[in-house]
């Protein structure tokens, strides 16, 4: 084992090699989007867990297992038109337009050569290897109610897309099967796109009203929202052995999302802590067992409430 991936402690917090060499994986998924993002013109950010990282720790939360990055939305829907022109295997930009059946609000980078699924996801037919989040930032108009009924009208439609691919059974929710019945129904009857459009078309109208503020709709919901002054122009940080961009007024961005004590480290569990991760095999290798594994844990559980 080489030097770099022994076990190395940051903040009094160990990181194993096996964390180590994830990191490495987004690392390079991160360079890769920043080059593509700088050959077409699109401007992106570090935000969430990796602009705190980047500001406190100048690279990953010694305890974080991922990587996101925000676009404007103008942006966000050219990089998806842009897709995967000047990438090339491993890397895939995976969007509902570029993979089957892919139905989060967002898009993300994977590398195809690697693994990083969720059990719940491993009947889903889509890429599943390592990513990096990529989310749109959409306006948020002073009307709360309005804003509030666009957001249900949109989880509705991407949680309706969703169901079509849920393995009921293995999942213990049997009452999704209806749904699932109507979404495989209604897709095969006018496409996948059809709902999937409607579902961001209801996210873009809200930028015909006035606003001053954006948010991550799609992914984190109505709050927290930010000025979006704060992303007129970008500052470069250091993050691990590379520059990224952040919104210049990275403080109130990180006040906004962390609270005032963002500088002081408190240990939270990974949103991702769930995700099977694997950086030197394909997902499709791995998601076989891991449909076995699930169904036989979810029969299991099925039988215990009988």
């Amino acid at each position: 084992m080489t030097d770099g991936m022994k076990t190395e402690m940051r903040d009094g917090y160990p990181v194993a090699p096996e964390m180590k060499k994830l990191w490495a994986v987004e690392l390079d998924l991160l360079r890769v989007f920043l080059s593509h993002c700088e050959r077409h013109g699109l401007k992106c950010w570090v935000e969430g867990g990796t602009l705190l990282g980047a500001v406190r720790h100048k690279g990953f939360i010694p305890w974080d297992d991922d990587l996101d990055v925000a676009m404007m939305r103008d942006d966000y829907d050219r990089l998806c038109q842009i897709g995967n022109d000047g990438l090339s295997e491993p890397y895939f930009l995976q969007t509902a337009w570029s993979d089957t059946d892919y139905h989060r609000g967002h898009a993300q980078l994977r590398r195809s050569d690697t693994a990083a699924i969720r059990p719940s996801d491993c009947f889903q037919p889509f890429n599943q290897g390592i990513f990096i989040d990529i989310f749109p930032l959409d306006a948020v108009p002073d009307d709360r109610q309005l804003v509030h009924d666009h957001c249900k009208r949109c989880k509705k439609l991407l949680k309706f897309l969703k169901a079509k691919n849920t393995h009921c059974i293995s999942s213990g929710r049997l009452t999704l099967i209806f749904r699932k019945l109507k979404a495989r129904y209604l897709t095969r009857k006018n496409g996948w796109l059809y709902y999937y459009n409607k579902a961001e078309d209801e996210m873009r109208v809200l930028a015909q009203y006035p606003h001053t503020q954006v948010a991550e709709l799609t992914s984190l919901g109505e709050e927290p929202r930010w000025d979006k002054r704060i992303f007129d122009k970008t500052v470069m940080l250091p993050f691990e052995d590379i520059m990224v961009p952040a919104p210049y007024d990275y403080d109130a961005f990180l006040r906004s999302s962390f609270g005032p004590d963002y500088m002081t480290p408190v240990k939270a569990p990974s949103e991702h802590g769930s995700l099977v991760f694997d950086t030197e095999h394909s997902y499709k290798e791995i998601l076989p067992r891991l449909q076995r594994e699930y169904r036989r844990s979810m029969w299991k559980r099925l039988l215990k409430k009988l």
